[in-house]
């Protein structure tokens, strides 16, 4: 759009996303994802702006609720928690991992084996290494791809100069442990 094809009585709309820079006495300093400085009036944040992470309330959902709320969310500042992907073993240290439990059984005086197994057996030796928990703060578009994941933008991160947008990142929407949506967190049950 060009200025010049302005009148009167046009009609405009926006959607941008800010990441805060400066807290002033009466506006708010904002860069844009263009890298844009914007000053913003107090009482214009207040009635139209929304936050990723403030809320004021606090919702239990189902896995279910959470995934279907975040994927009907788009264009939304937010924060997502999830899991992030196992990662497996390498053979090499799973069977060293497996050679010293057998080993400290084995060396083990017999008042302390029966210990020793039911630490193995109430946590047994797993080929992964769990994935941690990951927090976000950005937007997605609704994008799922083939695996059920969604693109999110983590606007946390830089955007970078290239063409593509690096901080794009995968969510799987089954592995959300809480949303943080229009001023309510939505967590777990």
């Amino acid at each position: 759009m060009k200025i010049k094809q302005l009148a009167v009585g046009s009609i405009l709309s926006e959607i941008q996303f800010y990441k805060v820079k400066e807290l002033q006495k009466d506006c708010v300093i904002v860069v844009d994802d263009n890298g844009n400085e914007v000053t913003i009036g107090d009482k214009y944040v207040e009635q139209v702006l929304t936050s990723a992470d403030i809320f004021d309330k606090e919702e239990k959902k189902t896995m279910t609720e959470l995934a279907e709320l975040f994927i009907n969310s788009p264009r939304i500042a937010m924060t997502v928690c999830f899991m992030k992907k196992d990662t497996a073993k390498t053979q090499k240290a799973y069977k060293a991992e497996v050679a010293a439990a057998i080993n400290e059984v084995q060396s083990a005086p017999v008042s302390k084996v029966e210990g020793l197994l039911t630490k193995l057996i109430e946590n047994p030796i797993s080929k992964v290494i769990p994935g941690g928990e990951r927090v976000m703060k950005g937007r997605h578009y609704g994008n799922v791809d083939d695996l059920g994941r969604v693109h999110f933008v983590d606007m946390e991160l830089a955007k970078g100069t290239g063409d593509t947008d690096i901080r794009l990142r995968q969510v799987d929407p089954r592995t959300i442990q809480y949303l943080i949506i229009g001023g309510i967190k939505y967590s777990l049950k």
